[in-house]
């Protein structure tokens, strides 16, 4: 990949309509209702990671990745801090010009003309907004870029080239269809065909060319889903392919090659360990090593082949944890 890398994000916290939780850090495990098989043999030789800490704990962050470095943008607990990783250690990045959580992030690679760097899409402020933000290479401050078509939250944004999709999501009375798509050269908005299944919570990655939209919910942490549609570009349509083993919302997820890693995710009584890869080769999903930390509201993002989930809620709802975890996955 060439590094337009992407995220998450989402994750979930409170439903549309409840006040805002509470912003306490807790480091406690919860049990994670069980929806899948256990980890496979394969998945043996493999193990997570325990990376340091991100400095402000959060949920409800937006996370990309840009040059080989995590991003973790706004969230509960720091809705204007960007904290980033570089393999090693965290640092400060500008802060976001207004406070967010539940917002969708992307990068453009360095190869594009203009429109190279972070993006930042939406999120709710307190209530849903249209407004993005770019972090151009080098930059020491975020400018405002032309807004979204819409108010739109709680959905997720991927990086094809240039364009950047955001699909899913809530707009402050009902989910969203469309799927809006942005040009960062030329700074403007259209809408290409509308997702099948409208979610909220969800999380979507890039796998052969394609978006795929994975997971989420509808507007409850009752109504989790297992959903996988996929959009193509050049055919400006939707294809349906295999349920993930574990429907849940409040998710993350990350393309690793050309495979699926799907993280995270809440339901009433507990967060989900479960970790599964999604395969197209096969069109099969499988089981990869459970989540140390089980939680919700995550950053996920891959840079290579190693998959970082940052920070979120290790309890439904309201929580943050500062726990950070990587998992190298071995080359295809």
């Amino acid at each position: 990949m060439r590094l337009v890398l992407l995220v998450l994000l989402l994750g979930a916290c409170a439903a549309p309509g409840e006040g805002l939780p509470e912003s306490t850090t807790q480091t406690l495990v919860t049990r994670s209702p069980s929806a899948s098989s256990a980890p496979t043999g394969s998945s043996a030789a493999i193990a997570w990671r325990r990376i340091p800490d991100i400095p402000t704990a959060r949920s409800e962050v937006a996370a990309t990745a840009f040059r080989g470095e995590v991003y973790v943008i706004g969230g509960f607990g720091g809705g204007r801090v960007v904290e980033i990783f570089d393999g090693q250690r965290w640092r400060r990045g500008p802060d976001l010009p207004l406070e967010v959580d539940h917002a969708m992030a992307a990068s453009v690679s360095d190869t594009a003309d203009a429109g190279a760097g972070v993006y930042v899409f939406g999120g709710n402020a307190p209530a849903p907004i249209a407004r993005g933000f770019r972090l151009a290479p080098d930059a020491t401050a975020w400018r405002e870029i032309a807004a979204m078509p819409g108010p739109r939250s709680q959905a997720a944004a991927v990086a094809r080239g240039t364009q950047v999709y955001v699909v899913g999501g809530y707009d402050g009375q009902r989910l969203v269809a469309p799927t809006y798509a942005y040009e960062a050269n030329a700074d403007r908005w259209r809408q290409v065909a509308p997702i099948p299944t409208p979610r909220d919570h969800l999380a979507a990655a890039m796998i052969t060319g394609r978006i795929c939209a994975v997971g989420g919910r509808r507007l409850s942490l009752t109504t989790n889903l297992a959903s996988l549609e996929c959009y193509d570009p050049g055919a400006d349509r939707w294809e349906t392919l295999p349920d993930a083993p574990t429907a849940r919302g409040g998710v993350g997820a990350a393309a690793v090659g050309d495979r699926i890693v799907f993280v995270g995710g809440e339901r009433p009584d507990g967060t989900y360990k479960e970790v599964e890869l999604y395969d197209p080769a096969t069109r099969a999903w499988s089981r990869l090593p459970d989540l140390p930390t089980p939680r919700h509201g995550i950053g996920v993002v891959a840079v290579g082949r190693t998959v970082y989930v940052m920070s979120g809620g290790p309890t439904p709802g309201g929580s943050q944890t500062p726990i950070s975890e990587a998992l190298d996955l071995p080359a295809q």
